[in-house]
């Protein structure tokens, strides 16, 4: 396969699937007043328990200043919480209030209804080359990064 080919292939289904992606999570998520990219800092820090800002950055792939900004409104939204480390006070943590833990259980718990009959109606073995599939993708995309 030529290369041009390949990733014109890769980009169109990349955006596809990023479109069809956001018309499933995002109504959704909006339930809750949040945005998507809210909602992945609140489950990094669900699966992760606190970060720094800088950490927080790094691992969701976005600038800190944007972090910073969208940590302050989650924080006035009560779903997380600013923690000064007790070793070194310059340090500051952000982590999920019980609220903001409540919530991300509550988007998993309708996310998983929400997928459940088309996952349950998939076979297998269908499941499964399409995991392999993606893991072969992102190791790809990462080759090239």
């Amino acid at each position: 396969m030529v290369v041009s080919e390949f990733k014109n292939i890769v980009w169109n289904y990349a955006r596809k699937i990023s479109e069809i992606t956001n018309c499933v999570f995002c109504p959704v998520f909006e339930e809750y007043g949040l945005t998507i990219v809210q909602v992945r800092i609140l489950v990094e820090l669900s699966q992760c328990g606190s970060h720094t800002i800088g950490s927080l950055a790094n691992n969701t792939c976005m600038a800190g200043a944007n972090i910073s900004a969208m940590c302050k409104k989650l924080e006035k939204m009560e779903l997380l919480k600013r923690i000064r480390d007790r070793e070194d006070e310059r340090i500051v943590k952000v982590a999920l209030t019980d609220k903001g833990y409540q919530i991300v259980a509550d988007l998993d718990r309708t996310l998983n209804n929400k997928f459940s009959e088309q996952i349950e109606d998939t076979d297998e073995e269908t499941l499964n080359e399409i995991i392999i599939g993606l893991e072969k993708l992102n190791r790809l995309i990462e080759k090239i990064h």
